[in-house]
């Protein structure tokens, strides 16, 4: 994605607050690897897209490490918009295979502390739910 397909996806109301910690995030070079897309990015959701191209198992469907990427790659996402985080913990319970053409990732917050966040990120593939991941966050603070 180019820098201003980067900022159209933000919402107005916070585009100039959290587009250089998008755009960082998403110059990664795992992000740019796997083609992840930012769909739209609010307050409250973070939606990614990655194409299933080359990310089949052996019976077809999406690797379960493709639906983890997708999935943590639109947690960073959602937990760095405002002050850098780092995962604790992430774990995914796989609900169906995925058998479409591309993964899509739905991020929201669920809770927060000073120190940690937890967010909860929904799967699709073929707009069928297929995996439920929950991410635990820790916030890294300025070292001086």
């Amino acid at each position: 994605m180019r820098d201003d397909e980067i900022r159209d996806a933000i919402d107005v109301s916070i585009r100039d607050e959290v587009f250089e910690n998008v755009r960082s995030i998403y110059h990664a070079q795992y992000t740019i690897f796997n083609e992840i897309r930012i769909d739209s990015i609010t307050r409250d959701e973070v939606r990614c897209s990655m194409p299933m191209t080359n990310k089949y198992n052996s019976l077809m469907f999406a690797h379960g490490g493709a639906t983890y990427t997708v999935a943590d790659n639109a947690f960073a996402f959602a937990a760095n918009l405002f002050e850098k985080q780092i995962a604790l913990q992430g774990n995914i319970v796989y609900h169906r295979p995925g058998t479409g053409k591309k993964l899509v990732a739905v991020t929201s917050k669920v809770s927060e502390t000073n120190s940690v966040s937890t967010y909860n990120v929904k799967v699709y593939s073929d707009e069928k739910h297929i995996a439920t991941a929950t991410f635990i966050g820790f916030k890294i603070k300025d070292r001086k």
